[in-house]
């Protein structure tokens, strides 16, 4: 069984647009204090924002699971502040991971994506993607712990463990 999490990470006027697309999207913080604040981008989410603004395309490159009006979204989302999409998978042992991170309206990160089975299964925490744009987010992390501790994140191993567990937010 694969467990994915699909969501976008920033601030919570940065996700306030979503909003605009289907009243009952709820975000999510990953501890009580957290300053970040979680929206879980799942099938019906994704959907709503193609019906109102069209599919756009689908980059040859599926580093991430969004397409181009998803991406042009976000970044129009970004003028609010900070935001990033952070996407893994896991199945059998093996994740992958990507992330992206506009800010001020621009695109300043990814997509990168890394598959950490294999060769890259010992790479430095410090460099794999959700790590990356949740530093640019200003997550500071203190070792042995790395930015995806340090969040929450790695208590979670899917969109419905976030749904189920997470602190949900009512802006």
């Amino acid at each position: 069984m694969t467990d994915a999490i699909r969501i976008f990470v920033g601030e919570l006027a940065a996700l306030q647009p979503f909003k605009g697309l289907a009243s009952e999207v709820r975000f999510y913080t990953l501890t009580p204090d957290a300053d970040l604040v979680v929206l879980l981008f799942d099938d019906e989410l994704q959907d709503r924002l193609h019906s109102r603004f069209g599919t756009g395309d689908w980059p040859e490159n599926q580093a991430v699971n969004l397409s181009t009006t998803d991406q042009t979204f976000a970044a129009e989302c970004s003028r609010h502040g900070s935001l990033a999409y952070l996407q893994s998978e896991s199945d059998a042992g093996a994740t992958f991971q990507s992330a992206v991170l506009w800010q001020n309206g621009a695109l300043t990160i990814g997509p990168v994506a890394l598959d950490l089975g294999g060769a890259n299964a010992g790479r430095a925490a410090s460099l794999r993607p959700i790590n990356v744009a949740l530093r640019a987010l200003g997550v500071k992390a203190e070792p042995p712990c790395d930015e995806c501790a340090a969040f929450g994140l790695a208590g979670f191993a899917s969109n419905a463990d976030i749904r189920a567990r997470g602190w949900s937010l009512r802006p």
